[in-house]
């Protein structure tokens, strides 16, 4: 991996600034920060991010013809070495704000299957690494297998081979994640591994959590 690709993403996509995945996110990238890994943040639900119009207009080029602030984080789910996507749970889904994201990346989905010209190699997403945090208030751990095939999508068609996830149940008024019992730590945890990564290692934990 080349090192301009060692550094992380980070995807904030709830509305609240101190929502619970904003707040597992903020202890991730402290980690890795802590660790000696750059990270590069986006505050999705801030942005002009429109949903994707269906129009298929990506699969002459594998351009969108939408000039919004997509632009700016496409060339970053290309490069970057990891990639955390912080998505809460609205009405038994992820939120919207995370599904416009993951909607707009058709861009690479065309690249893939239909111009054969993805612009991240095998080699490169072999290595990358990928990480979903959500929460839900309601109390009941199954709520977030509604979430895995649009995850698993966004991670396969943006090329991260592999991923995990921390999802919490039962976490719901702004900030209660900090009464989950090692929560925090864990993604601090996660984000203090990428300095194996960018040394090198590759010794990682990307297990899927039950739920």
């Amino acid at each position: 991996m080349e090192p301009e690709n060692r550094y992380l993403l980070a995807l904030y996509t709830s509305p609240r600034r101190r929502g619970n995945t904003s707040l597992l996110l903020d202890s991730l990238v402290e980690g890795a920060v802590e660790g000696g890994v750059e990270p590069v943040t986006f505050r999705v639900a801030e942005m002009d991010i429109r949903p994707c119009r269906g129009c298929d207009a990506c699969a002459r080029d594998g351009e969108c013809v939408q000039k919004d602030d997509m632009q700016v984080i496409y060339p970053h789910l290309e490069r970057a070495g990891a990639v955390v996507l912080a998505a809460p749970i609205f009405s038994m889904n992820i939120c919207a704000q995370a599904k416009a994201l993951i909607d707009r990346c058709q861009r690479f989905w065309a690249l893939t299957y239909v111009l054969k010209s993805h612009p991240v190699t095998e080699e490169f997403a072999a290595r990358r690494k990928g990480l979903f945090i959500s929460c839900c208030g309601r109390d009941v751990p199954e709520t977030f297998r509604c979430t895995r095939p649009t995850v698993a999508y966004f991670f396969h068609v943006i090329r991260v081979r592999e991923w995990g996830s921390q999802t919490y149940a039962g976490v719901d008024a702004a900030g209660a994640i900090r009464e989950v019992g090692g929560a925090l730590e864990k993604a601090r945890e996660w984000g203090g591994n990428l300095r194996l990564w960018s040394s090198g290692e590759d010794r990682w934990n990307t297990r899927h959590d039950p739920g």
